[in-house]
């Protein structure tokens, strides 16, 4: 069977006529068959922000060094931290289990640290609640400091469920600097984008602020935002930006074992615990299931990382297929799981779904 494009390009349409949607970018292929298309609601098409996809790259560098013996999951953060910086980020019932905190706890977010960019803090607000109001930047030292004002949900490894936490990657994304002696941005530069040849991908940092309006800008609600400050602190929980296209290539190399052995994927996605409904987290990867009566037949599982940009990035293998895009919209995550959804359904017709 053939897959219809009218149905899936008819869906992108009527989510990219919607007023609370910013530009539409979206790729799809099915490899096994050599199928693959590409959807632009605007031309000349821009880059996006990818947000937490980001995560991917992190994790992705982190089973590099893996395998390149520099580090080990169960490492404690203390064997390249200094104990002194991350003294205090994990007080839970008076007891301080930040020297507990291993590499595979960060990687899977079982490490029950704060969520110090969207938690809220003691007088109601969050860094991004701040951010949205007046765009500003910080440093990792300052996310830490926010971390220790805030209660962590468990103590490490000791829950079946994952608790989300930008505070993680951010210091996944300093052990990275720690361990290859280069900035993060320099590390995923010469680790993944260089070697895959990913032309519009680039890390966003505070030397990119002048690039900001060549990025499809974002909305929150119908309301364009405008945080060059904010993307160039995320760094490593979600600094990149890319394209639909450039997702693909990113997400079949990491699966395919073309940027670290293929034998750790299996055990990145062999051990999934509950975020917040859809989602599950493995170790440097997310699932997201549909229901069967959303995607009426079509693929329900669904293997990356979304993200609160508006940004999907999955893999769905029981149809072998790839879905690369962003609706550039972040304050409703619905949207975007919606119009994933529709998409599995529109592509019925490929082989395998």
């Amino acid at each position: 069977m053939t897959v219809d494009e009218t149905r899936i390009r008819s869906v992108l349409d009527r989510f990219a006529a919607r007023a609370d949607v910013g530009a539409v970018s979206f790729a799809l292929a099915t490899p096994s068959n050599g199928w693959s298309m590409l959807y632009e609601s605007e031309s000349p098409a821009r880059p996006y922000f990818i947000g937490s996809i980001t995560k991917l790259y992190t994790a992705a560098i982190i089973m590099q060094l893996r395998q390149e013996g520099v580090l080990g999951l169960d490492d404690p953060v203390t064997t390249f931290l200094d104990p002194d910086l991350v003294s205090g980020i994990h007080v839970y019932r008076e007891t301080d289990y930040s020297e507990q905190i291993t590499v595979r706890h960060l990687l899977s977010h079982t490490s029950g640290l704060p969520n110090y960019l969207m938690q809220p803090r003691d007088d109601g607000g969050s860094v991004f609640g701040d951010a949205l109001e007046r765009d500003r930047g910080w440093t990792f030292d300052q996310a830490l400091g926010v971390t220790r004002t805030m209660r962590p949900a468990f103590p490490p490894g000791t829950s079946r469920r994952a608790h989300f936490s930008h505070t993680n990657y951010a210091i996944l994304g300093r052990i990275i600097e720690q361990a290859t002696s280069v900035p993060w941005e320099a590390a995923v530069a010469e680790r993944i984008i260089g070697p895959l040849g990913l032309a519009g991908t680039w890390s966003f940092s505070v030397g990119d602020v002048d690039r900001y309006d060549g990025v499809s800008p974002v909305l929150h609600g119908r309301r364009t935002v405008r945080l060059p400050l904010t993307m160039a602190s995320v760094r490593a929980q979600g600094g990149i930006v890319s394209t639909a296209e450039d997702g693909i290539v990113f997400l079949r190399a990491l699966l395919d074992g073309a940027l670290f052995d293929r034998q750790f994927v299996g055990e990145m996605t062999g051990d999934w615990r509950r975020l917040t409904f859809p989602s599950h987290a493995g170790v440097g990867i997310m699932r997201s299931r549909v229901s069967a009566l959303a995607t009426r037949g079509g693929p329900r599982e669904f293997v990356g990382h979304p993200s609160s940009t508006g940004a999907v990035l999955y893999f769905a293998p029981g149809a072998g297929l790839f879905i690369s895009g962003t609706i550039n919209q972040m304050q409703n995550a619905d949207v975007s799981r919606r119009l994933l959804a529709q998409l599995a359904v529109a592509a019925k017709g490929i082989v395998g779904a």
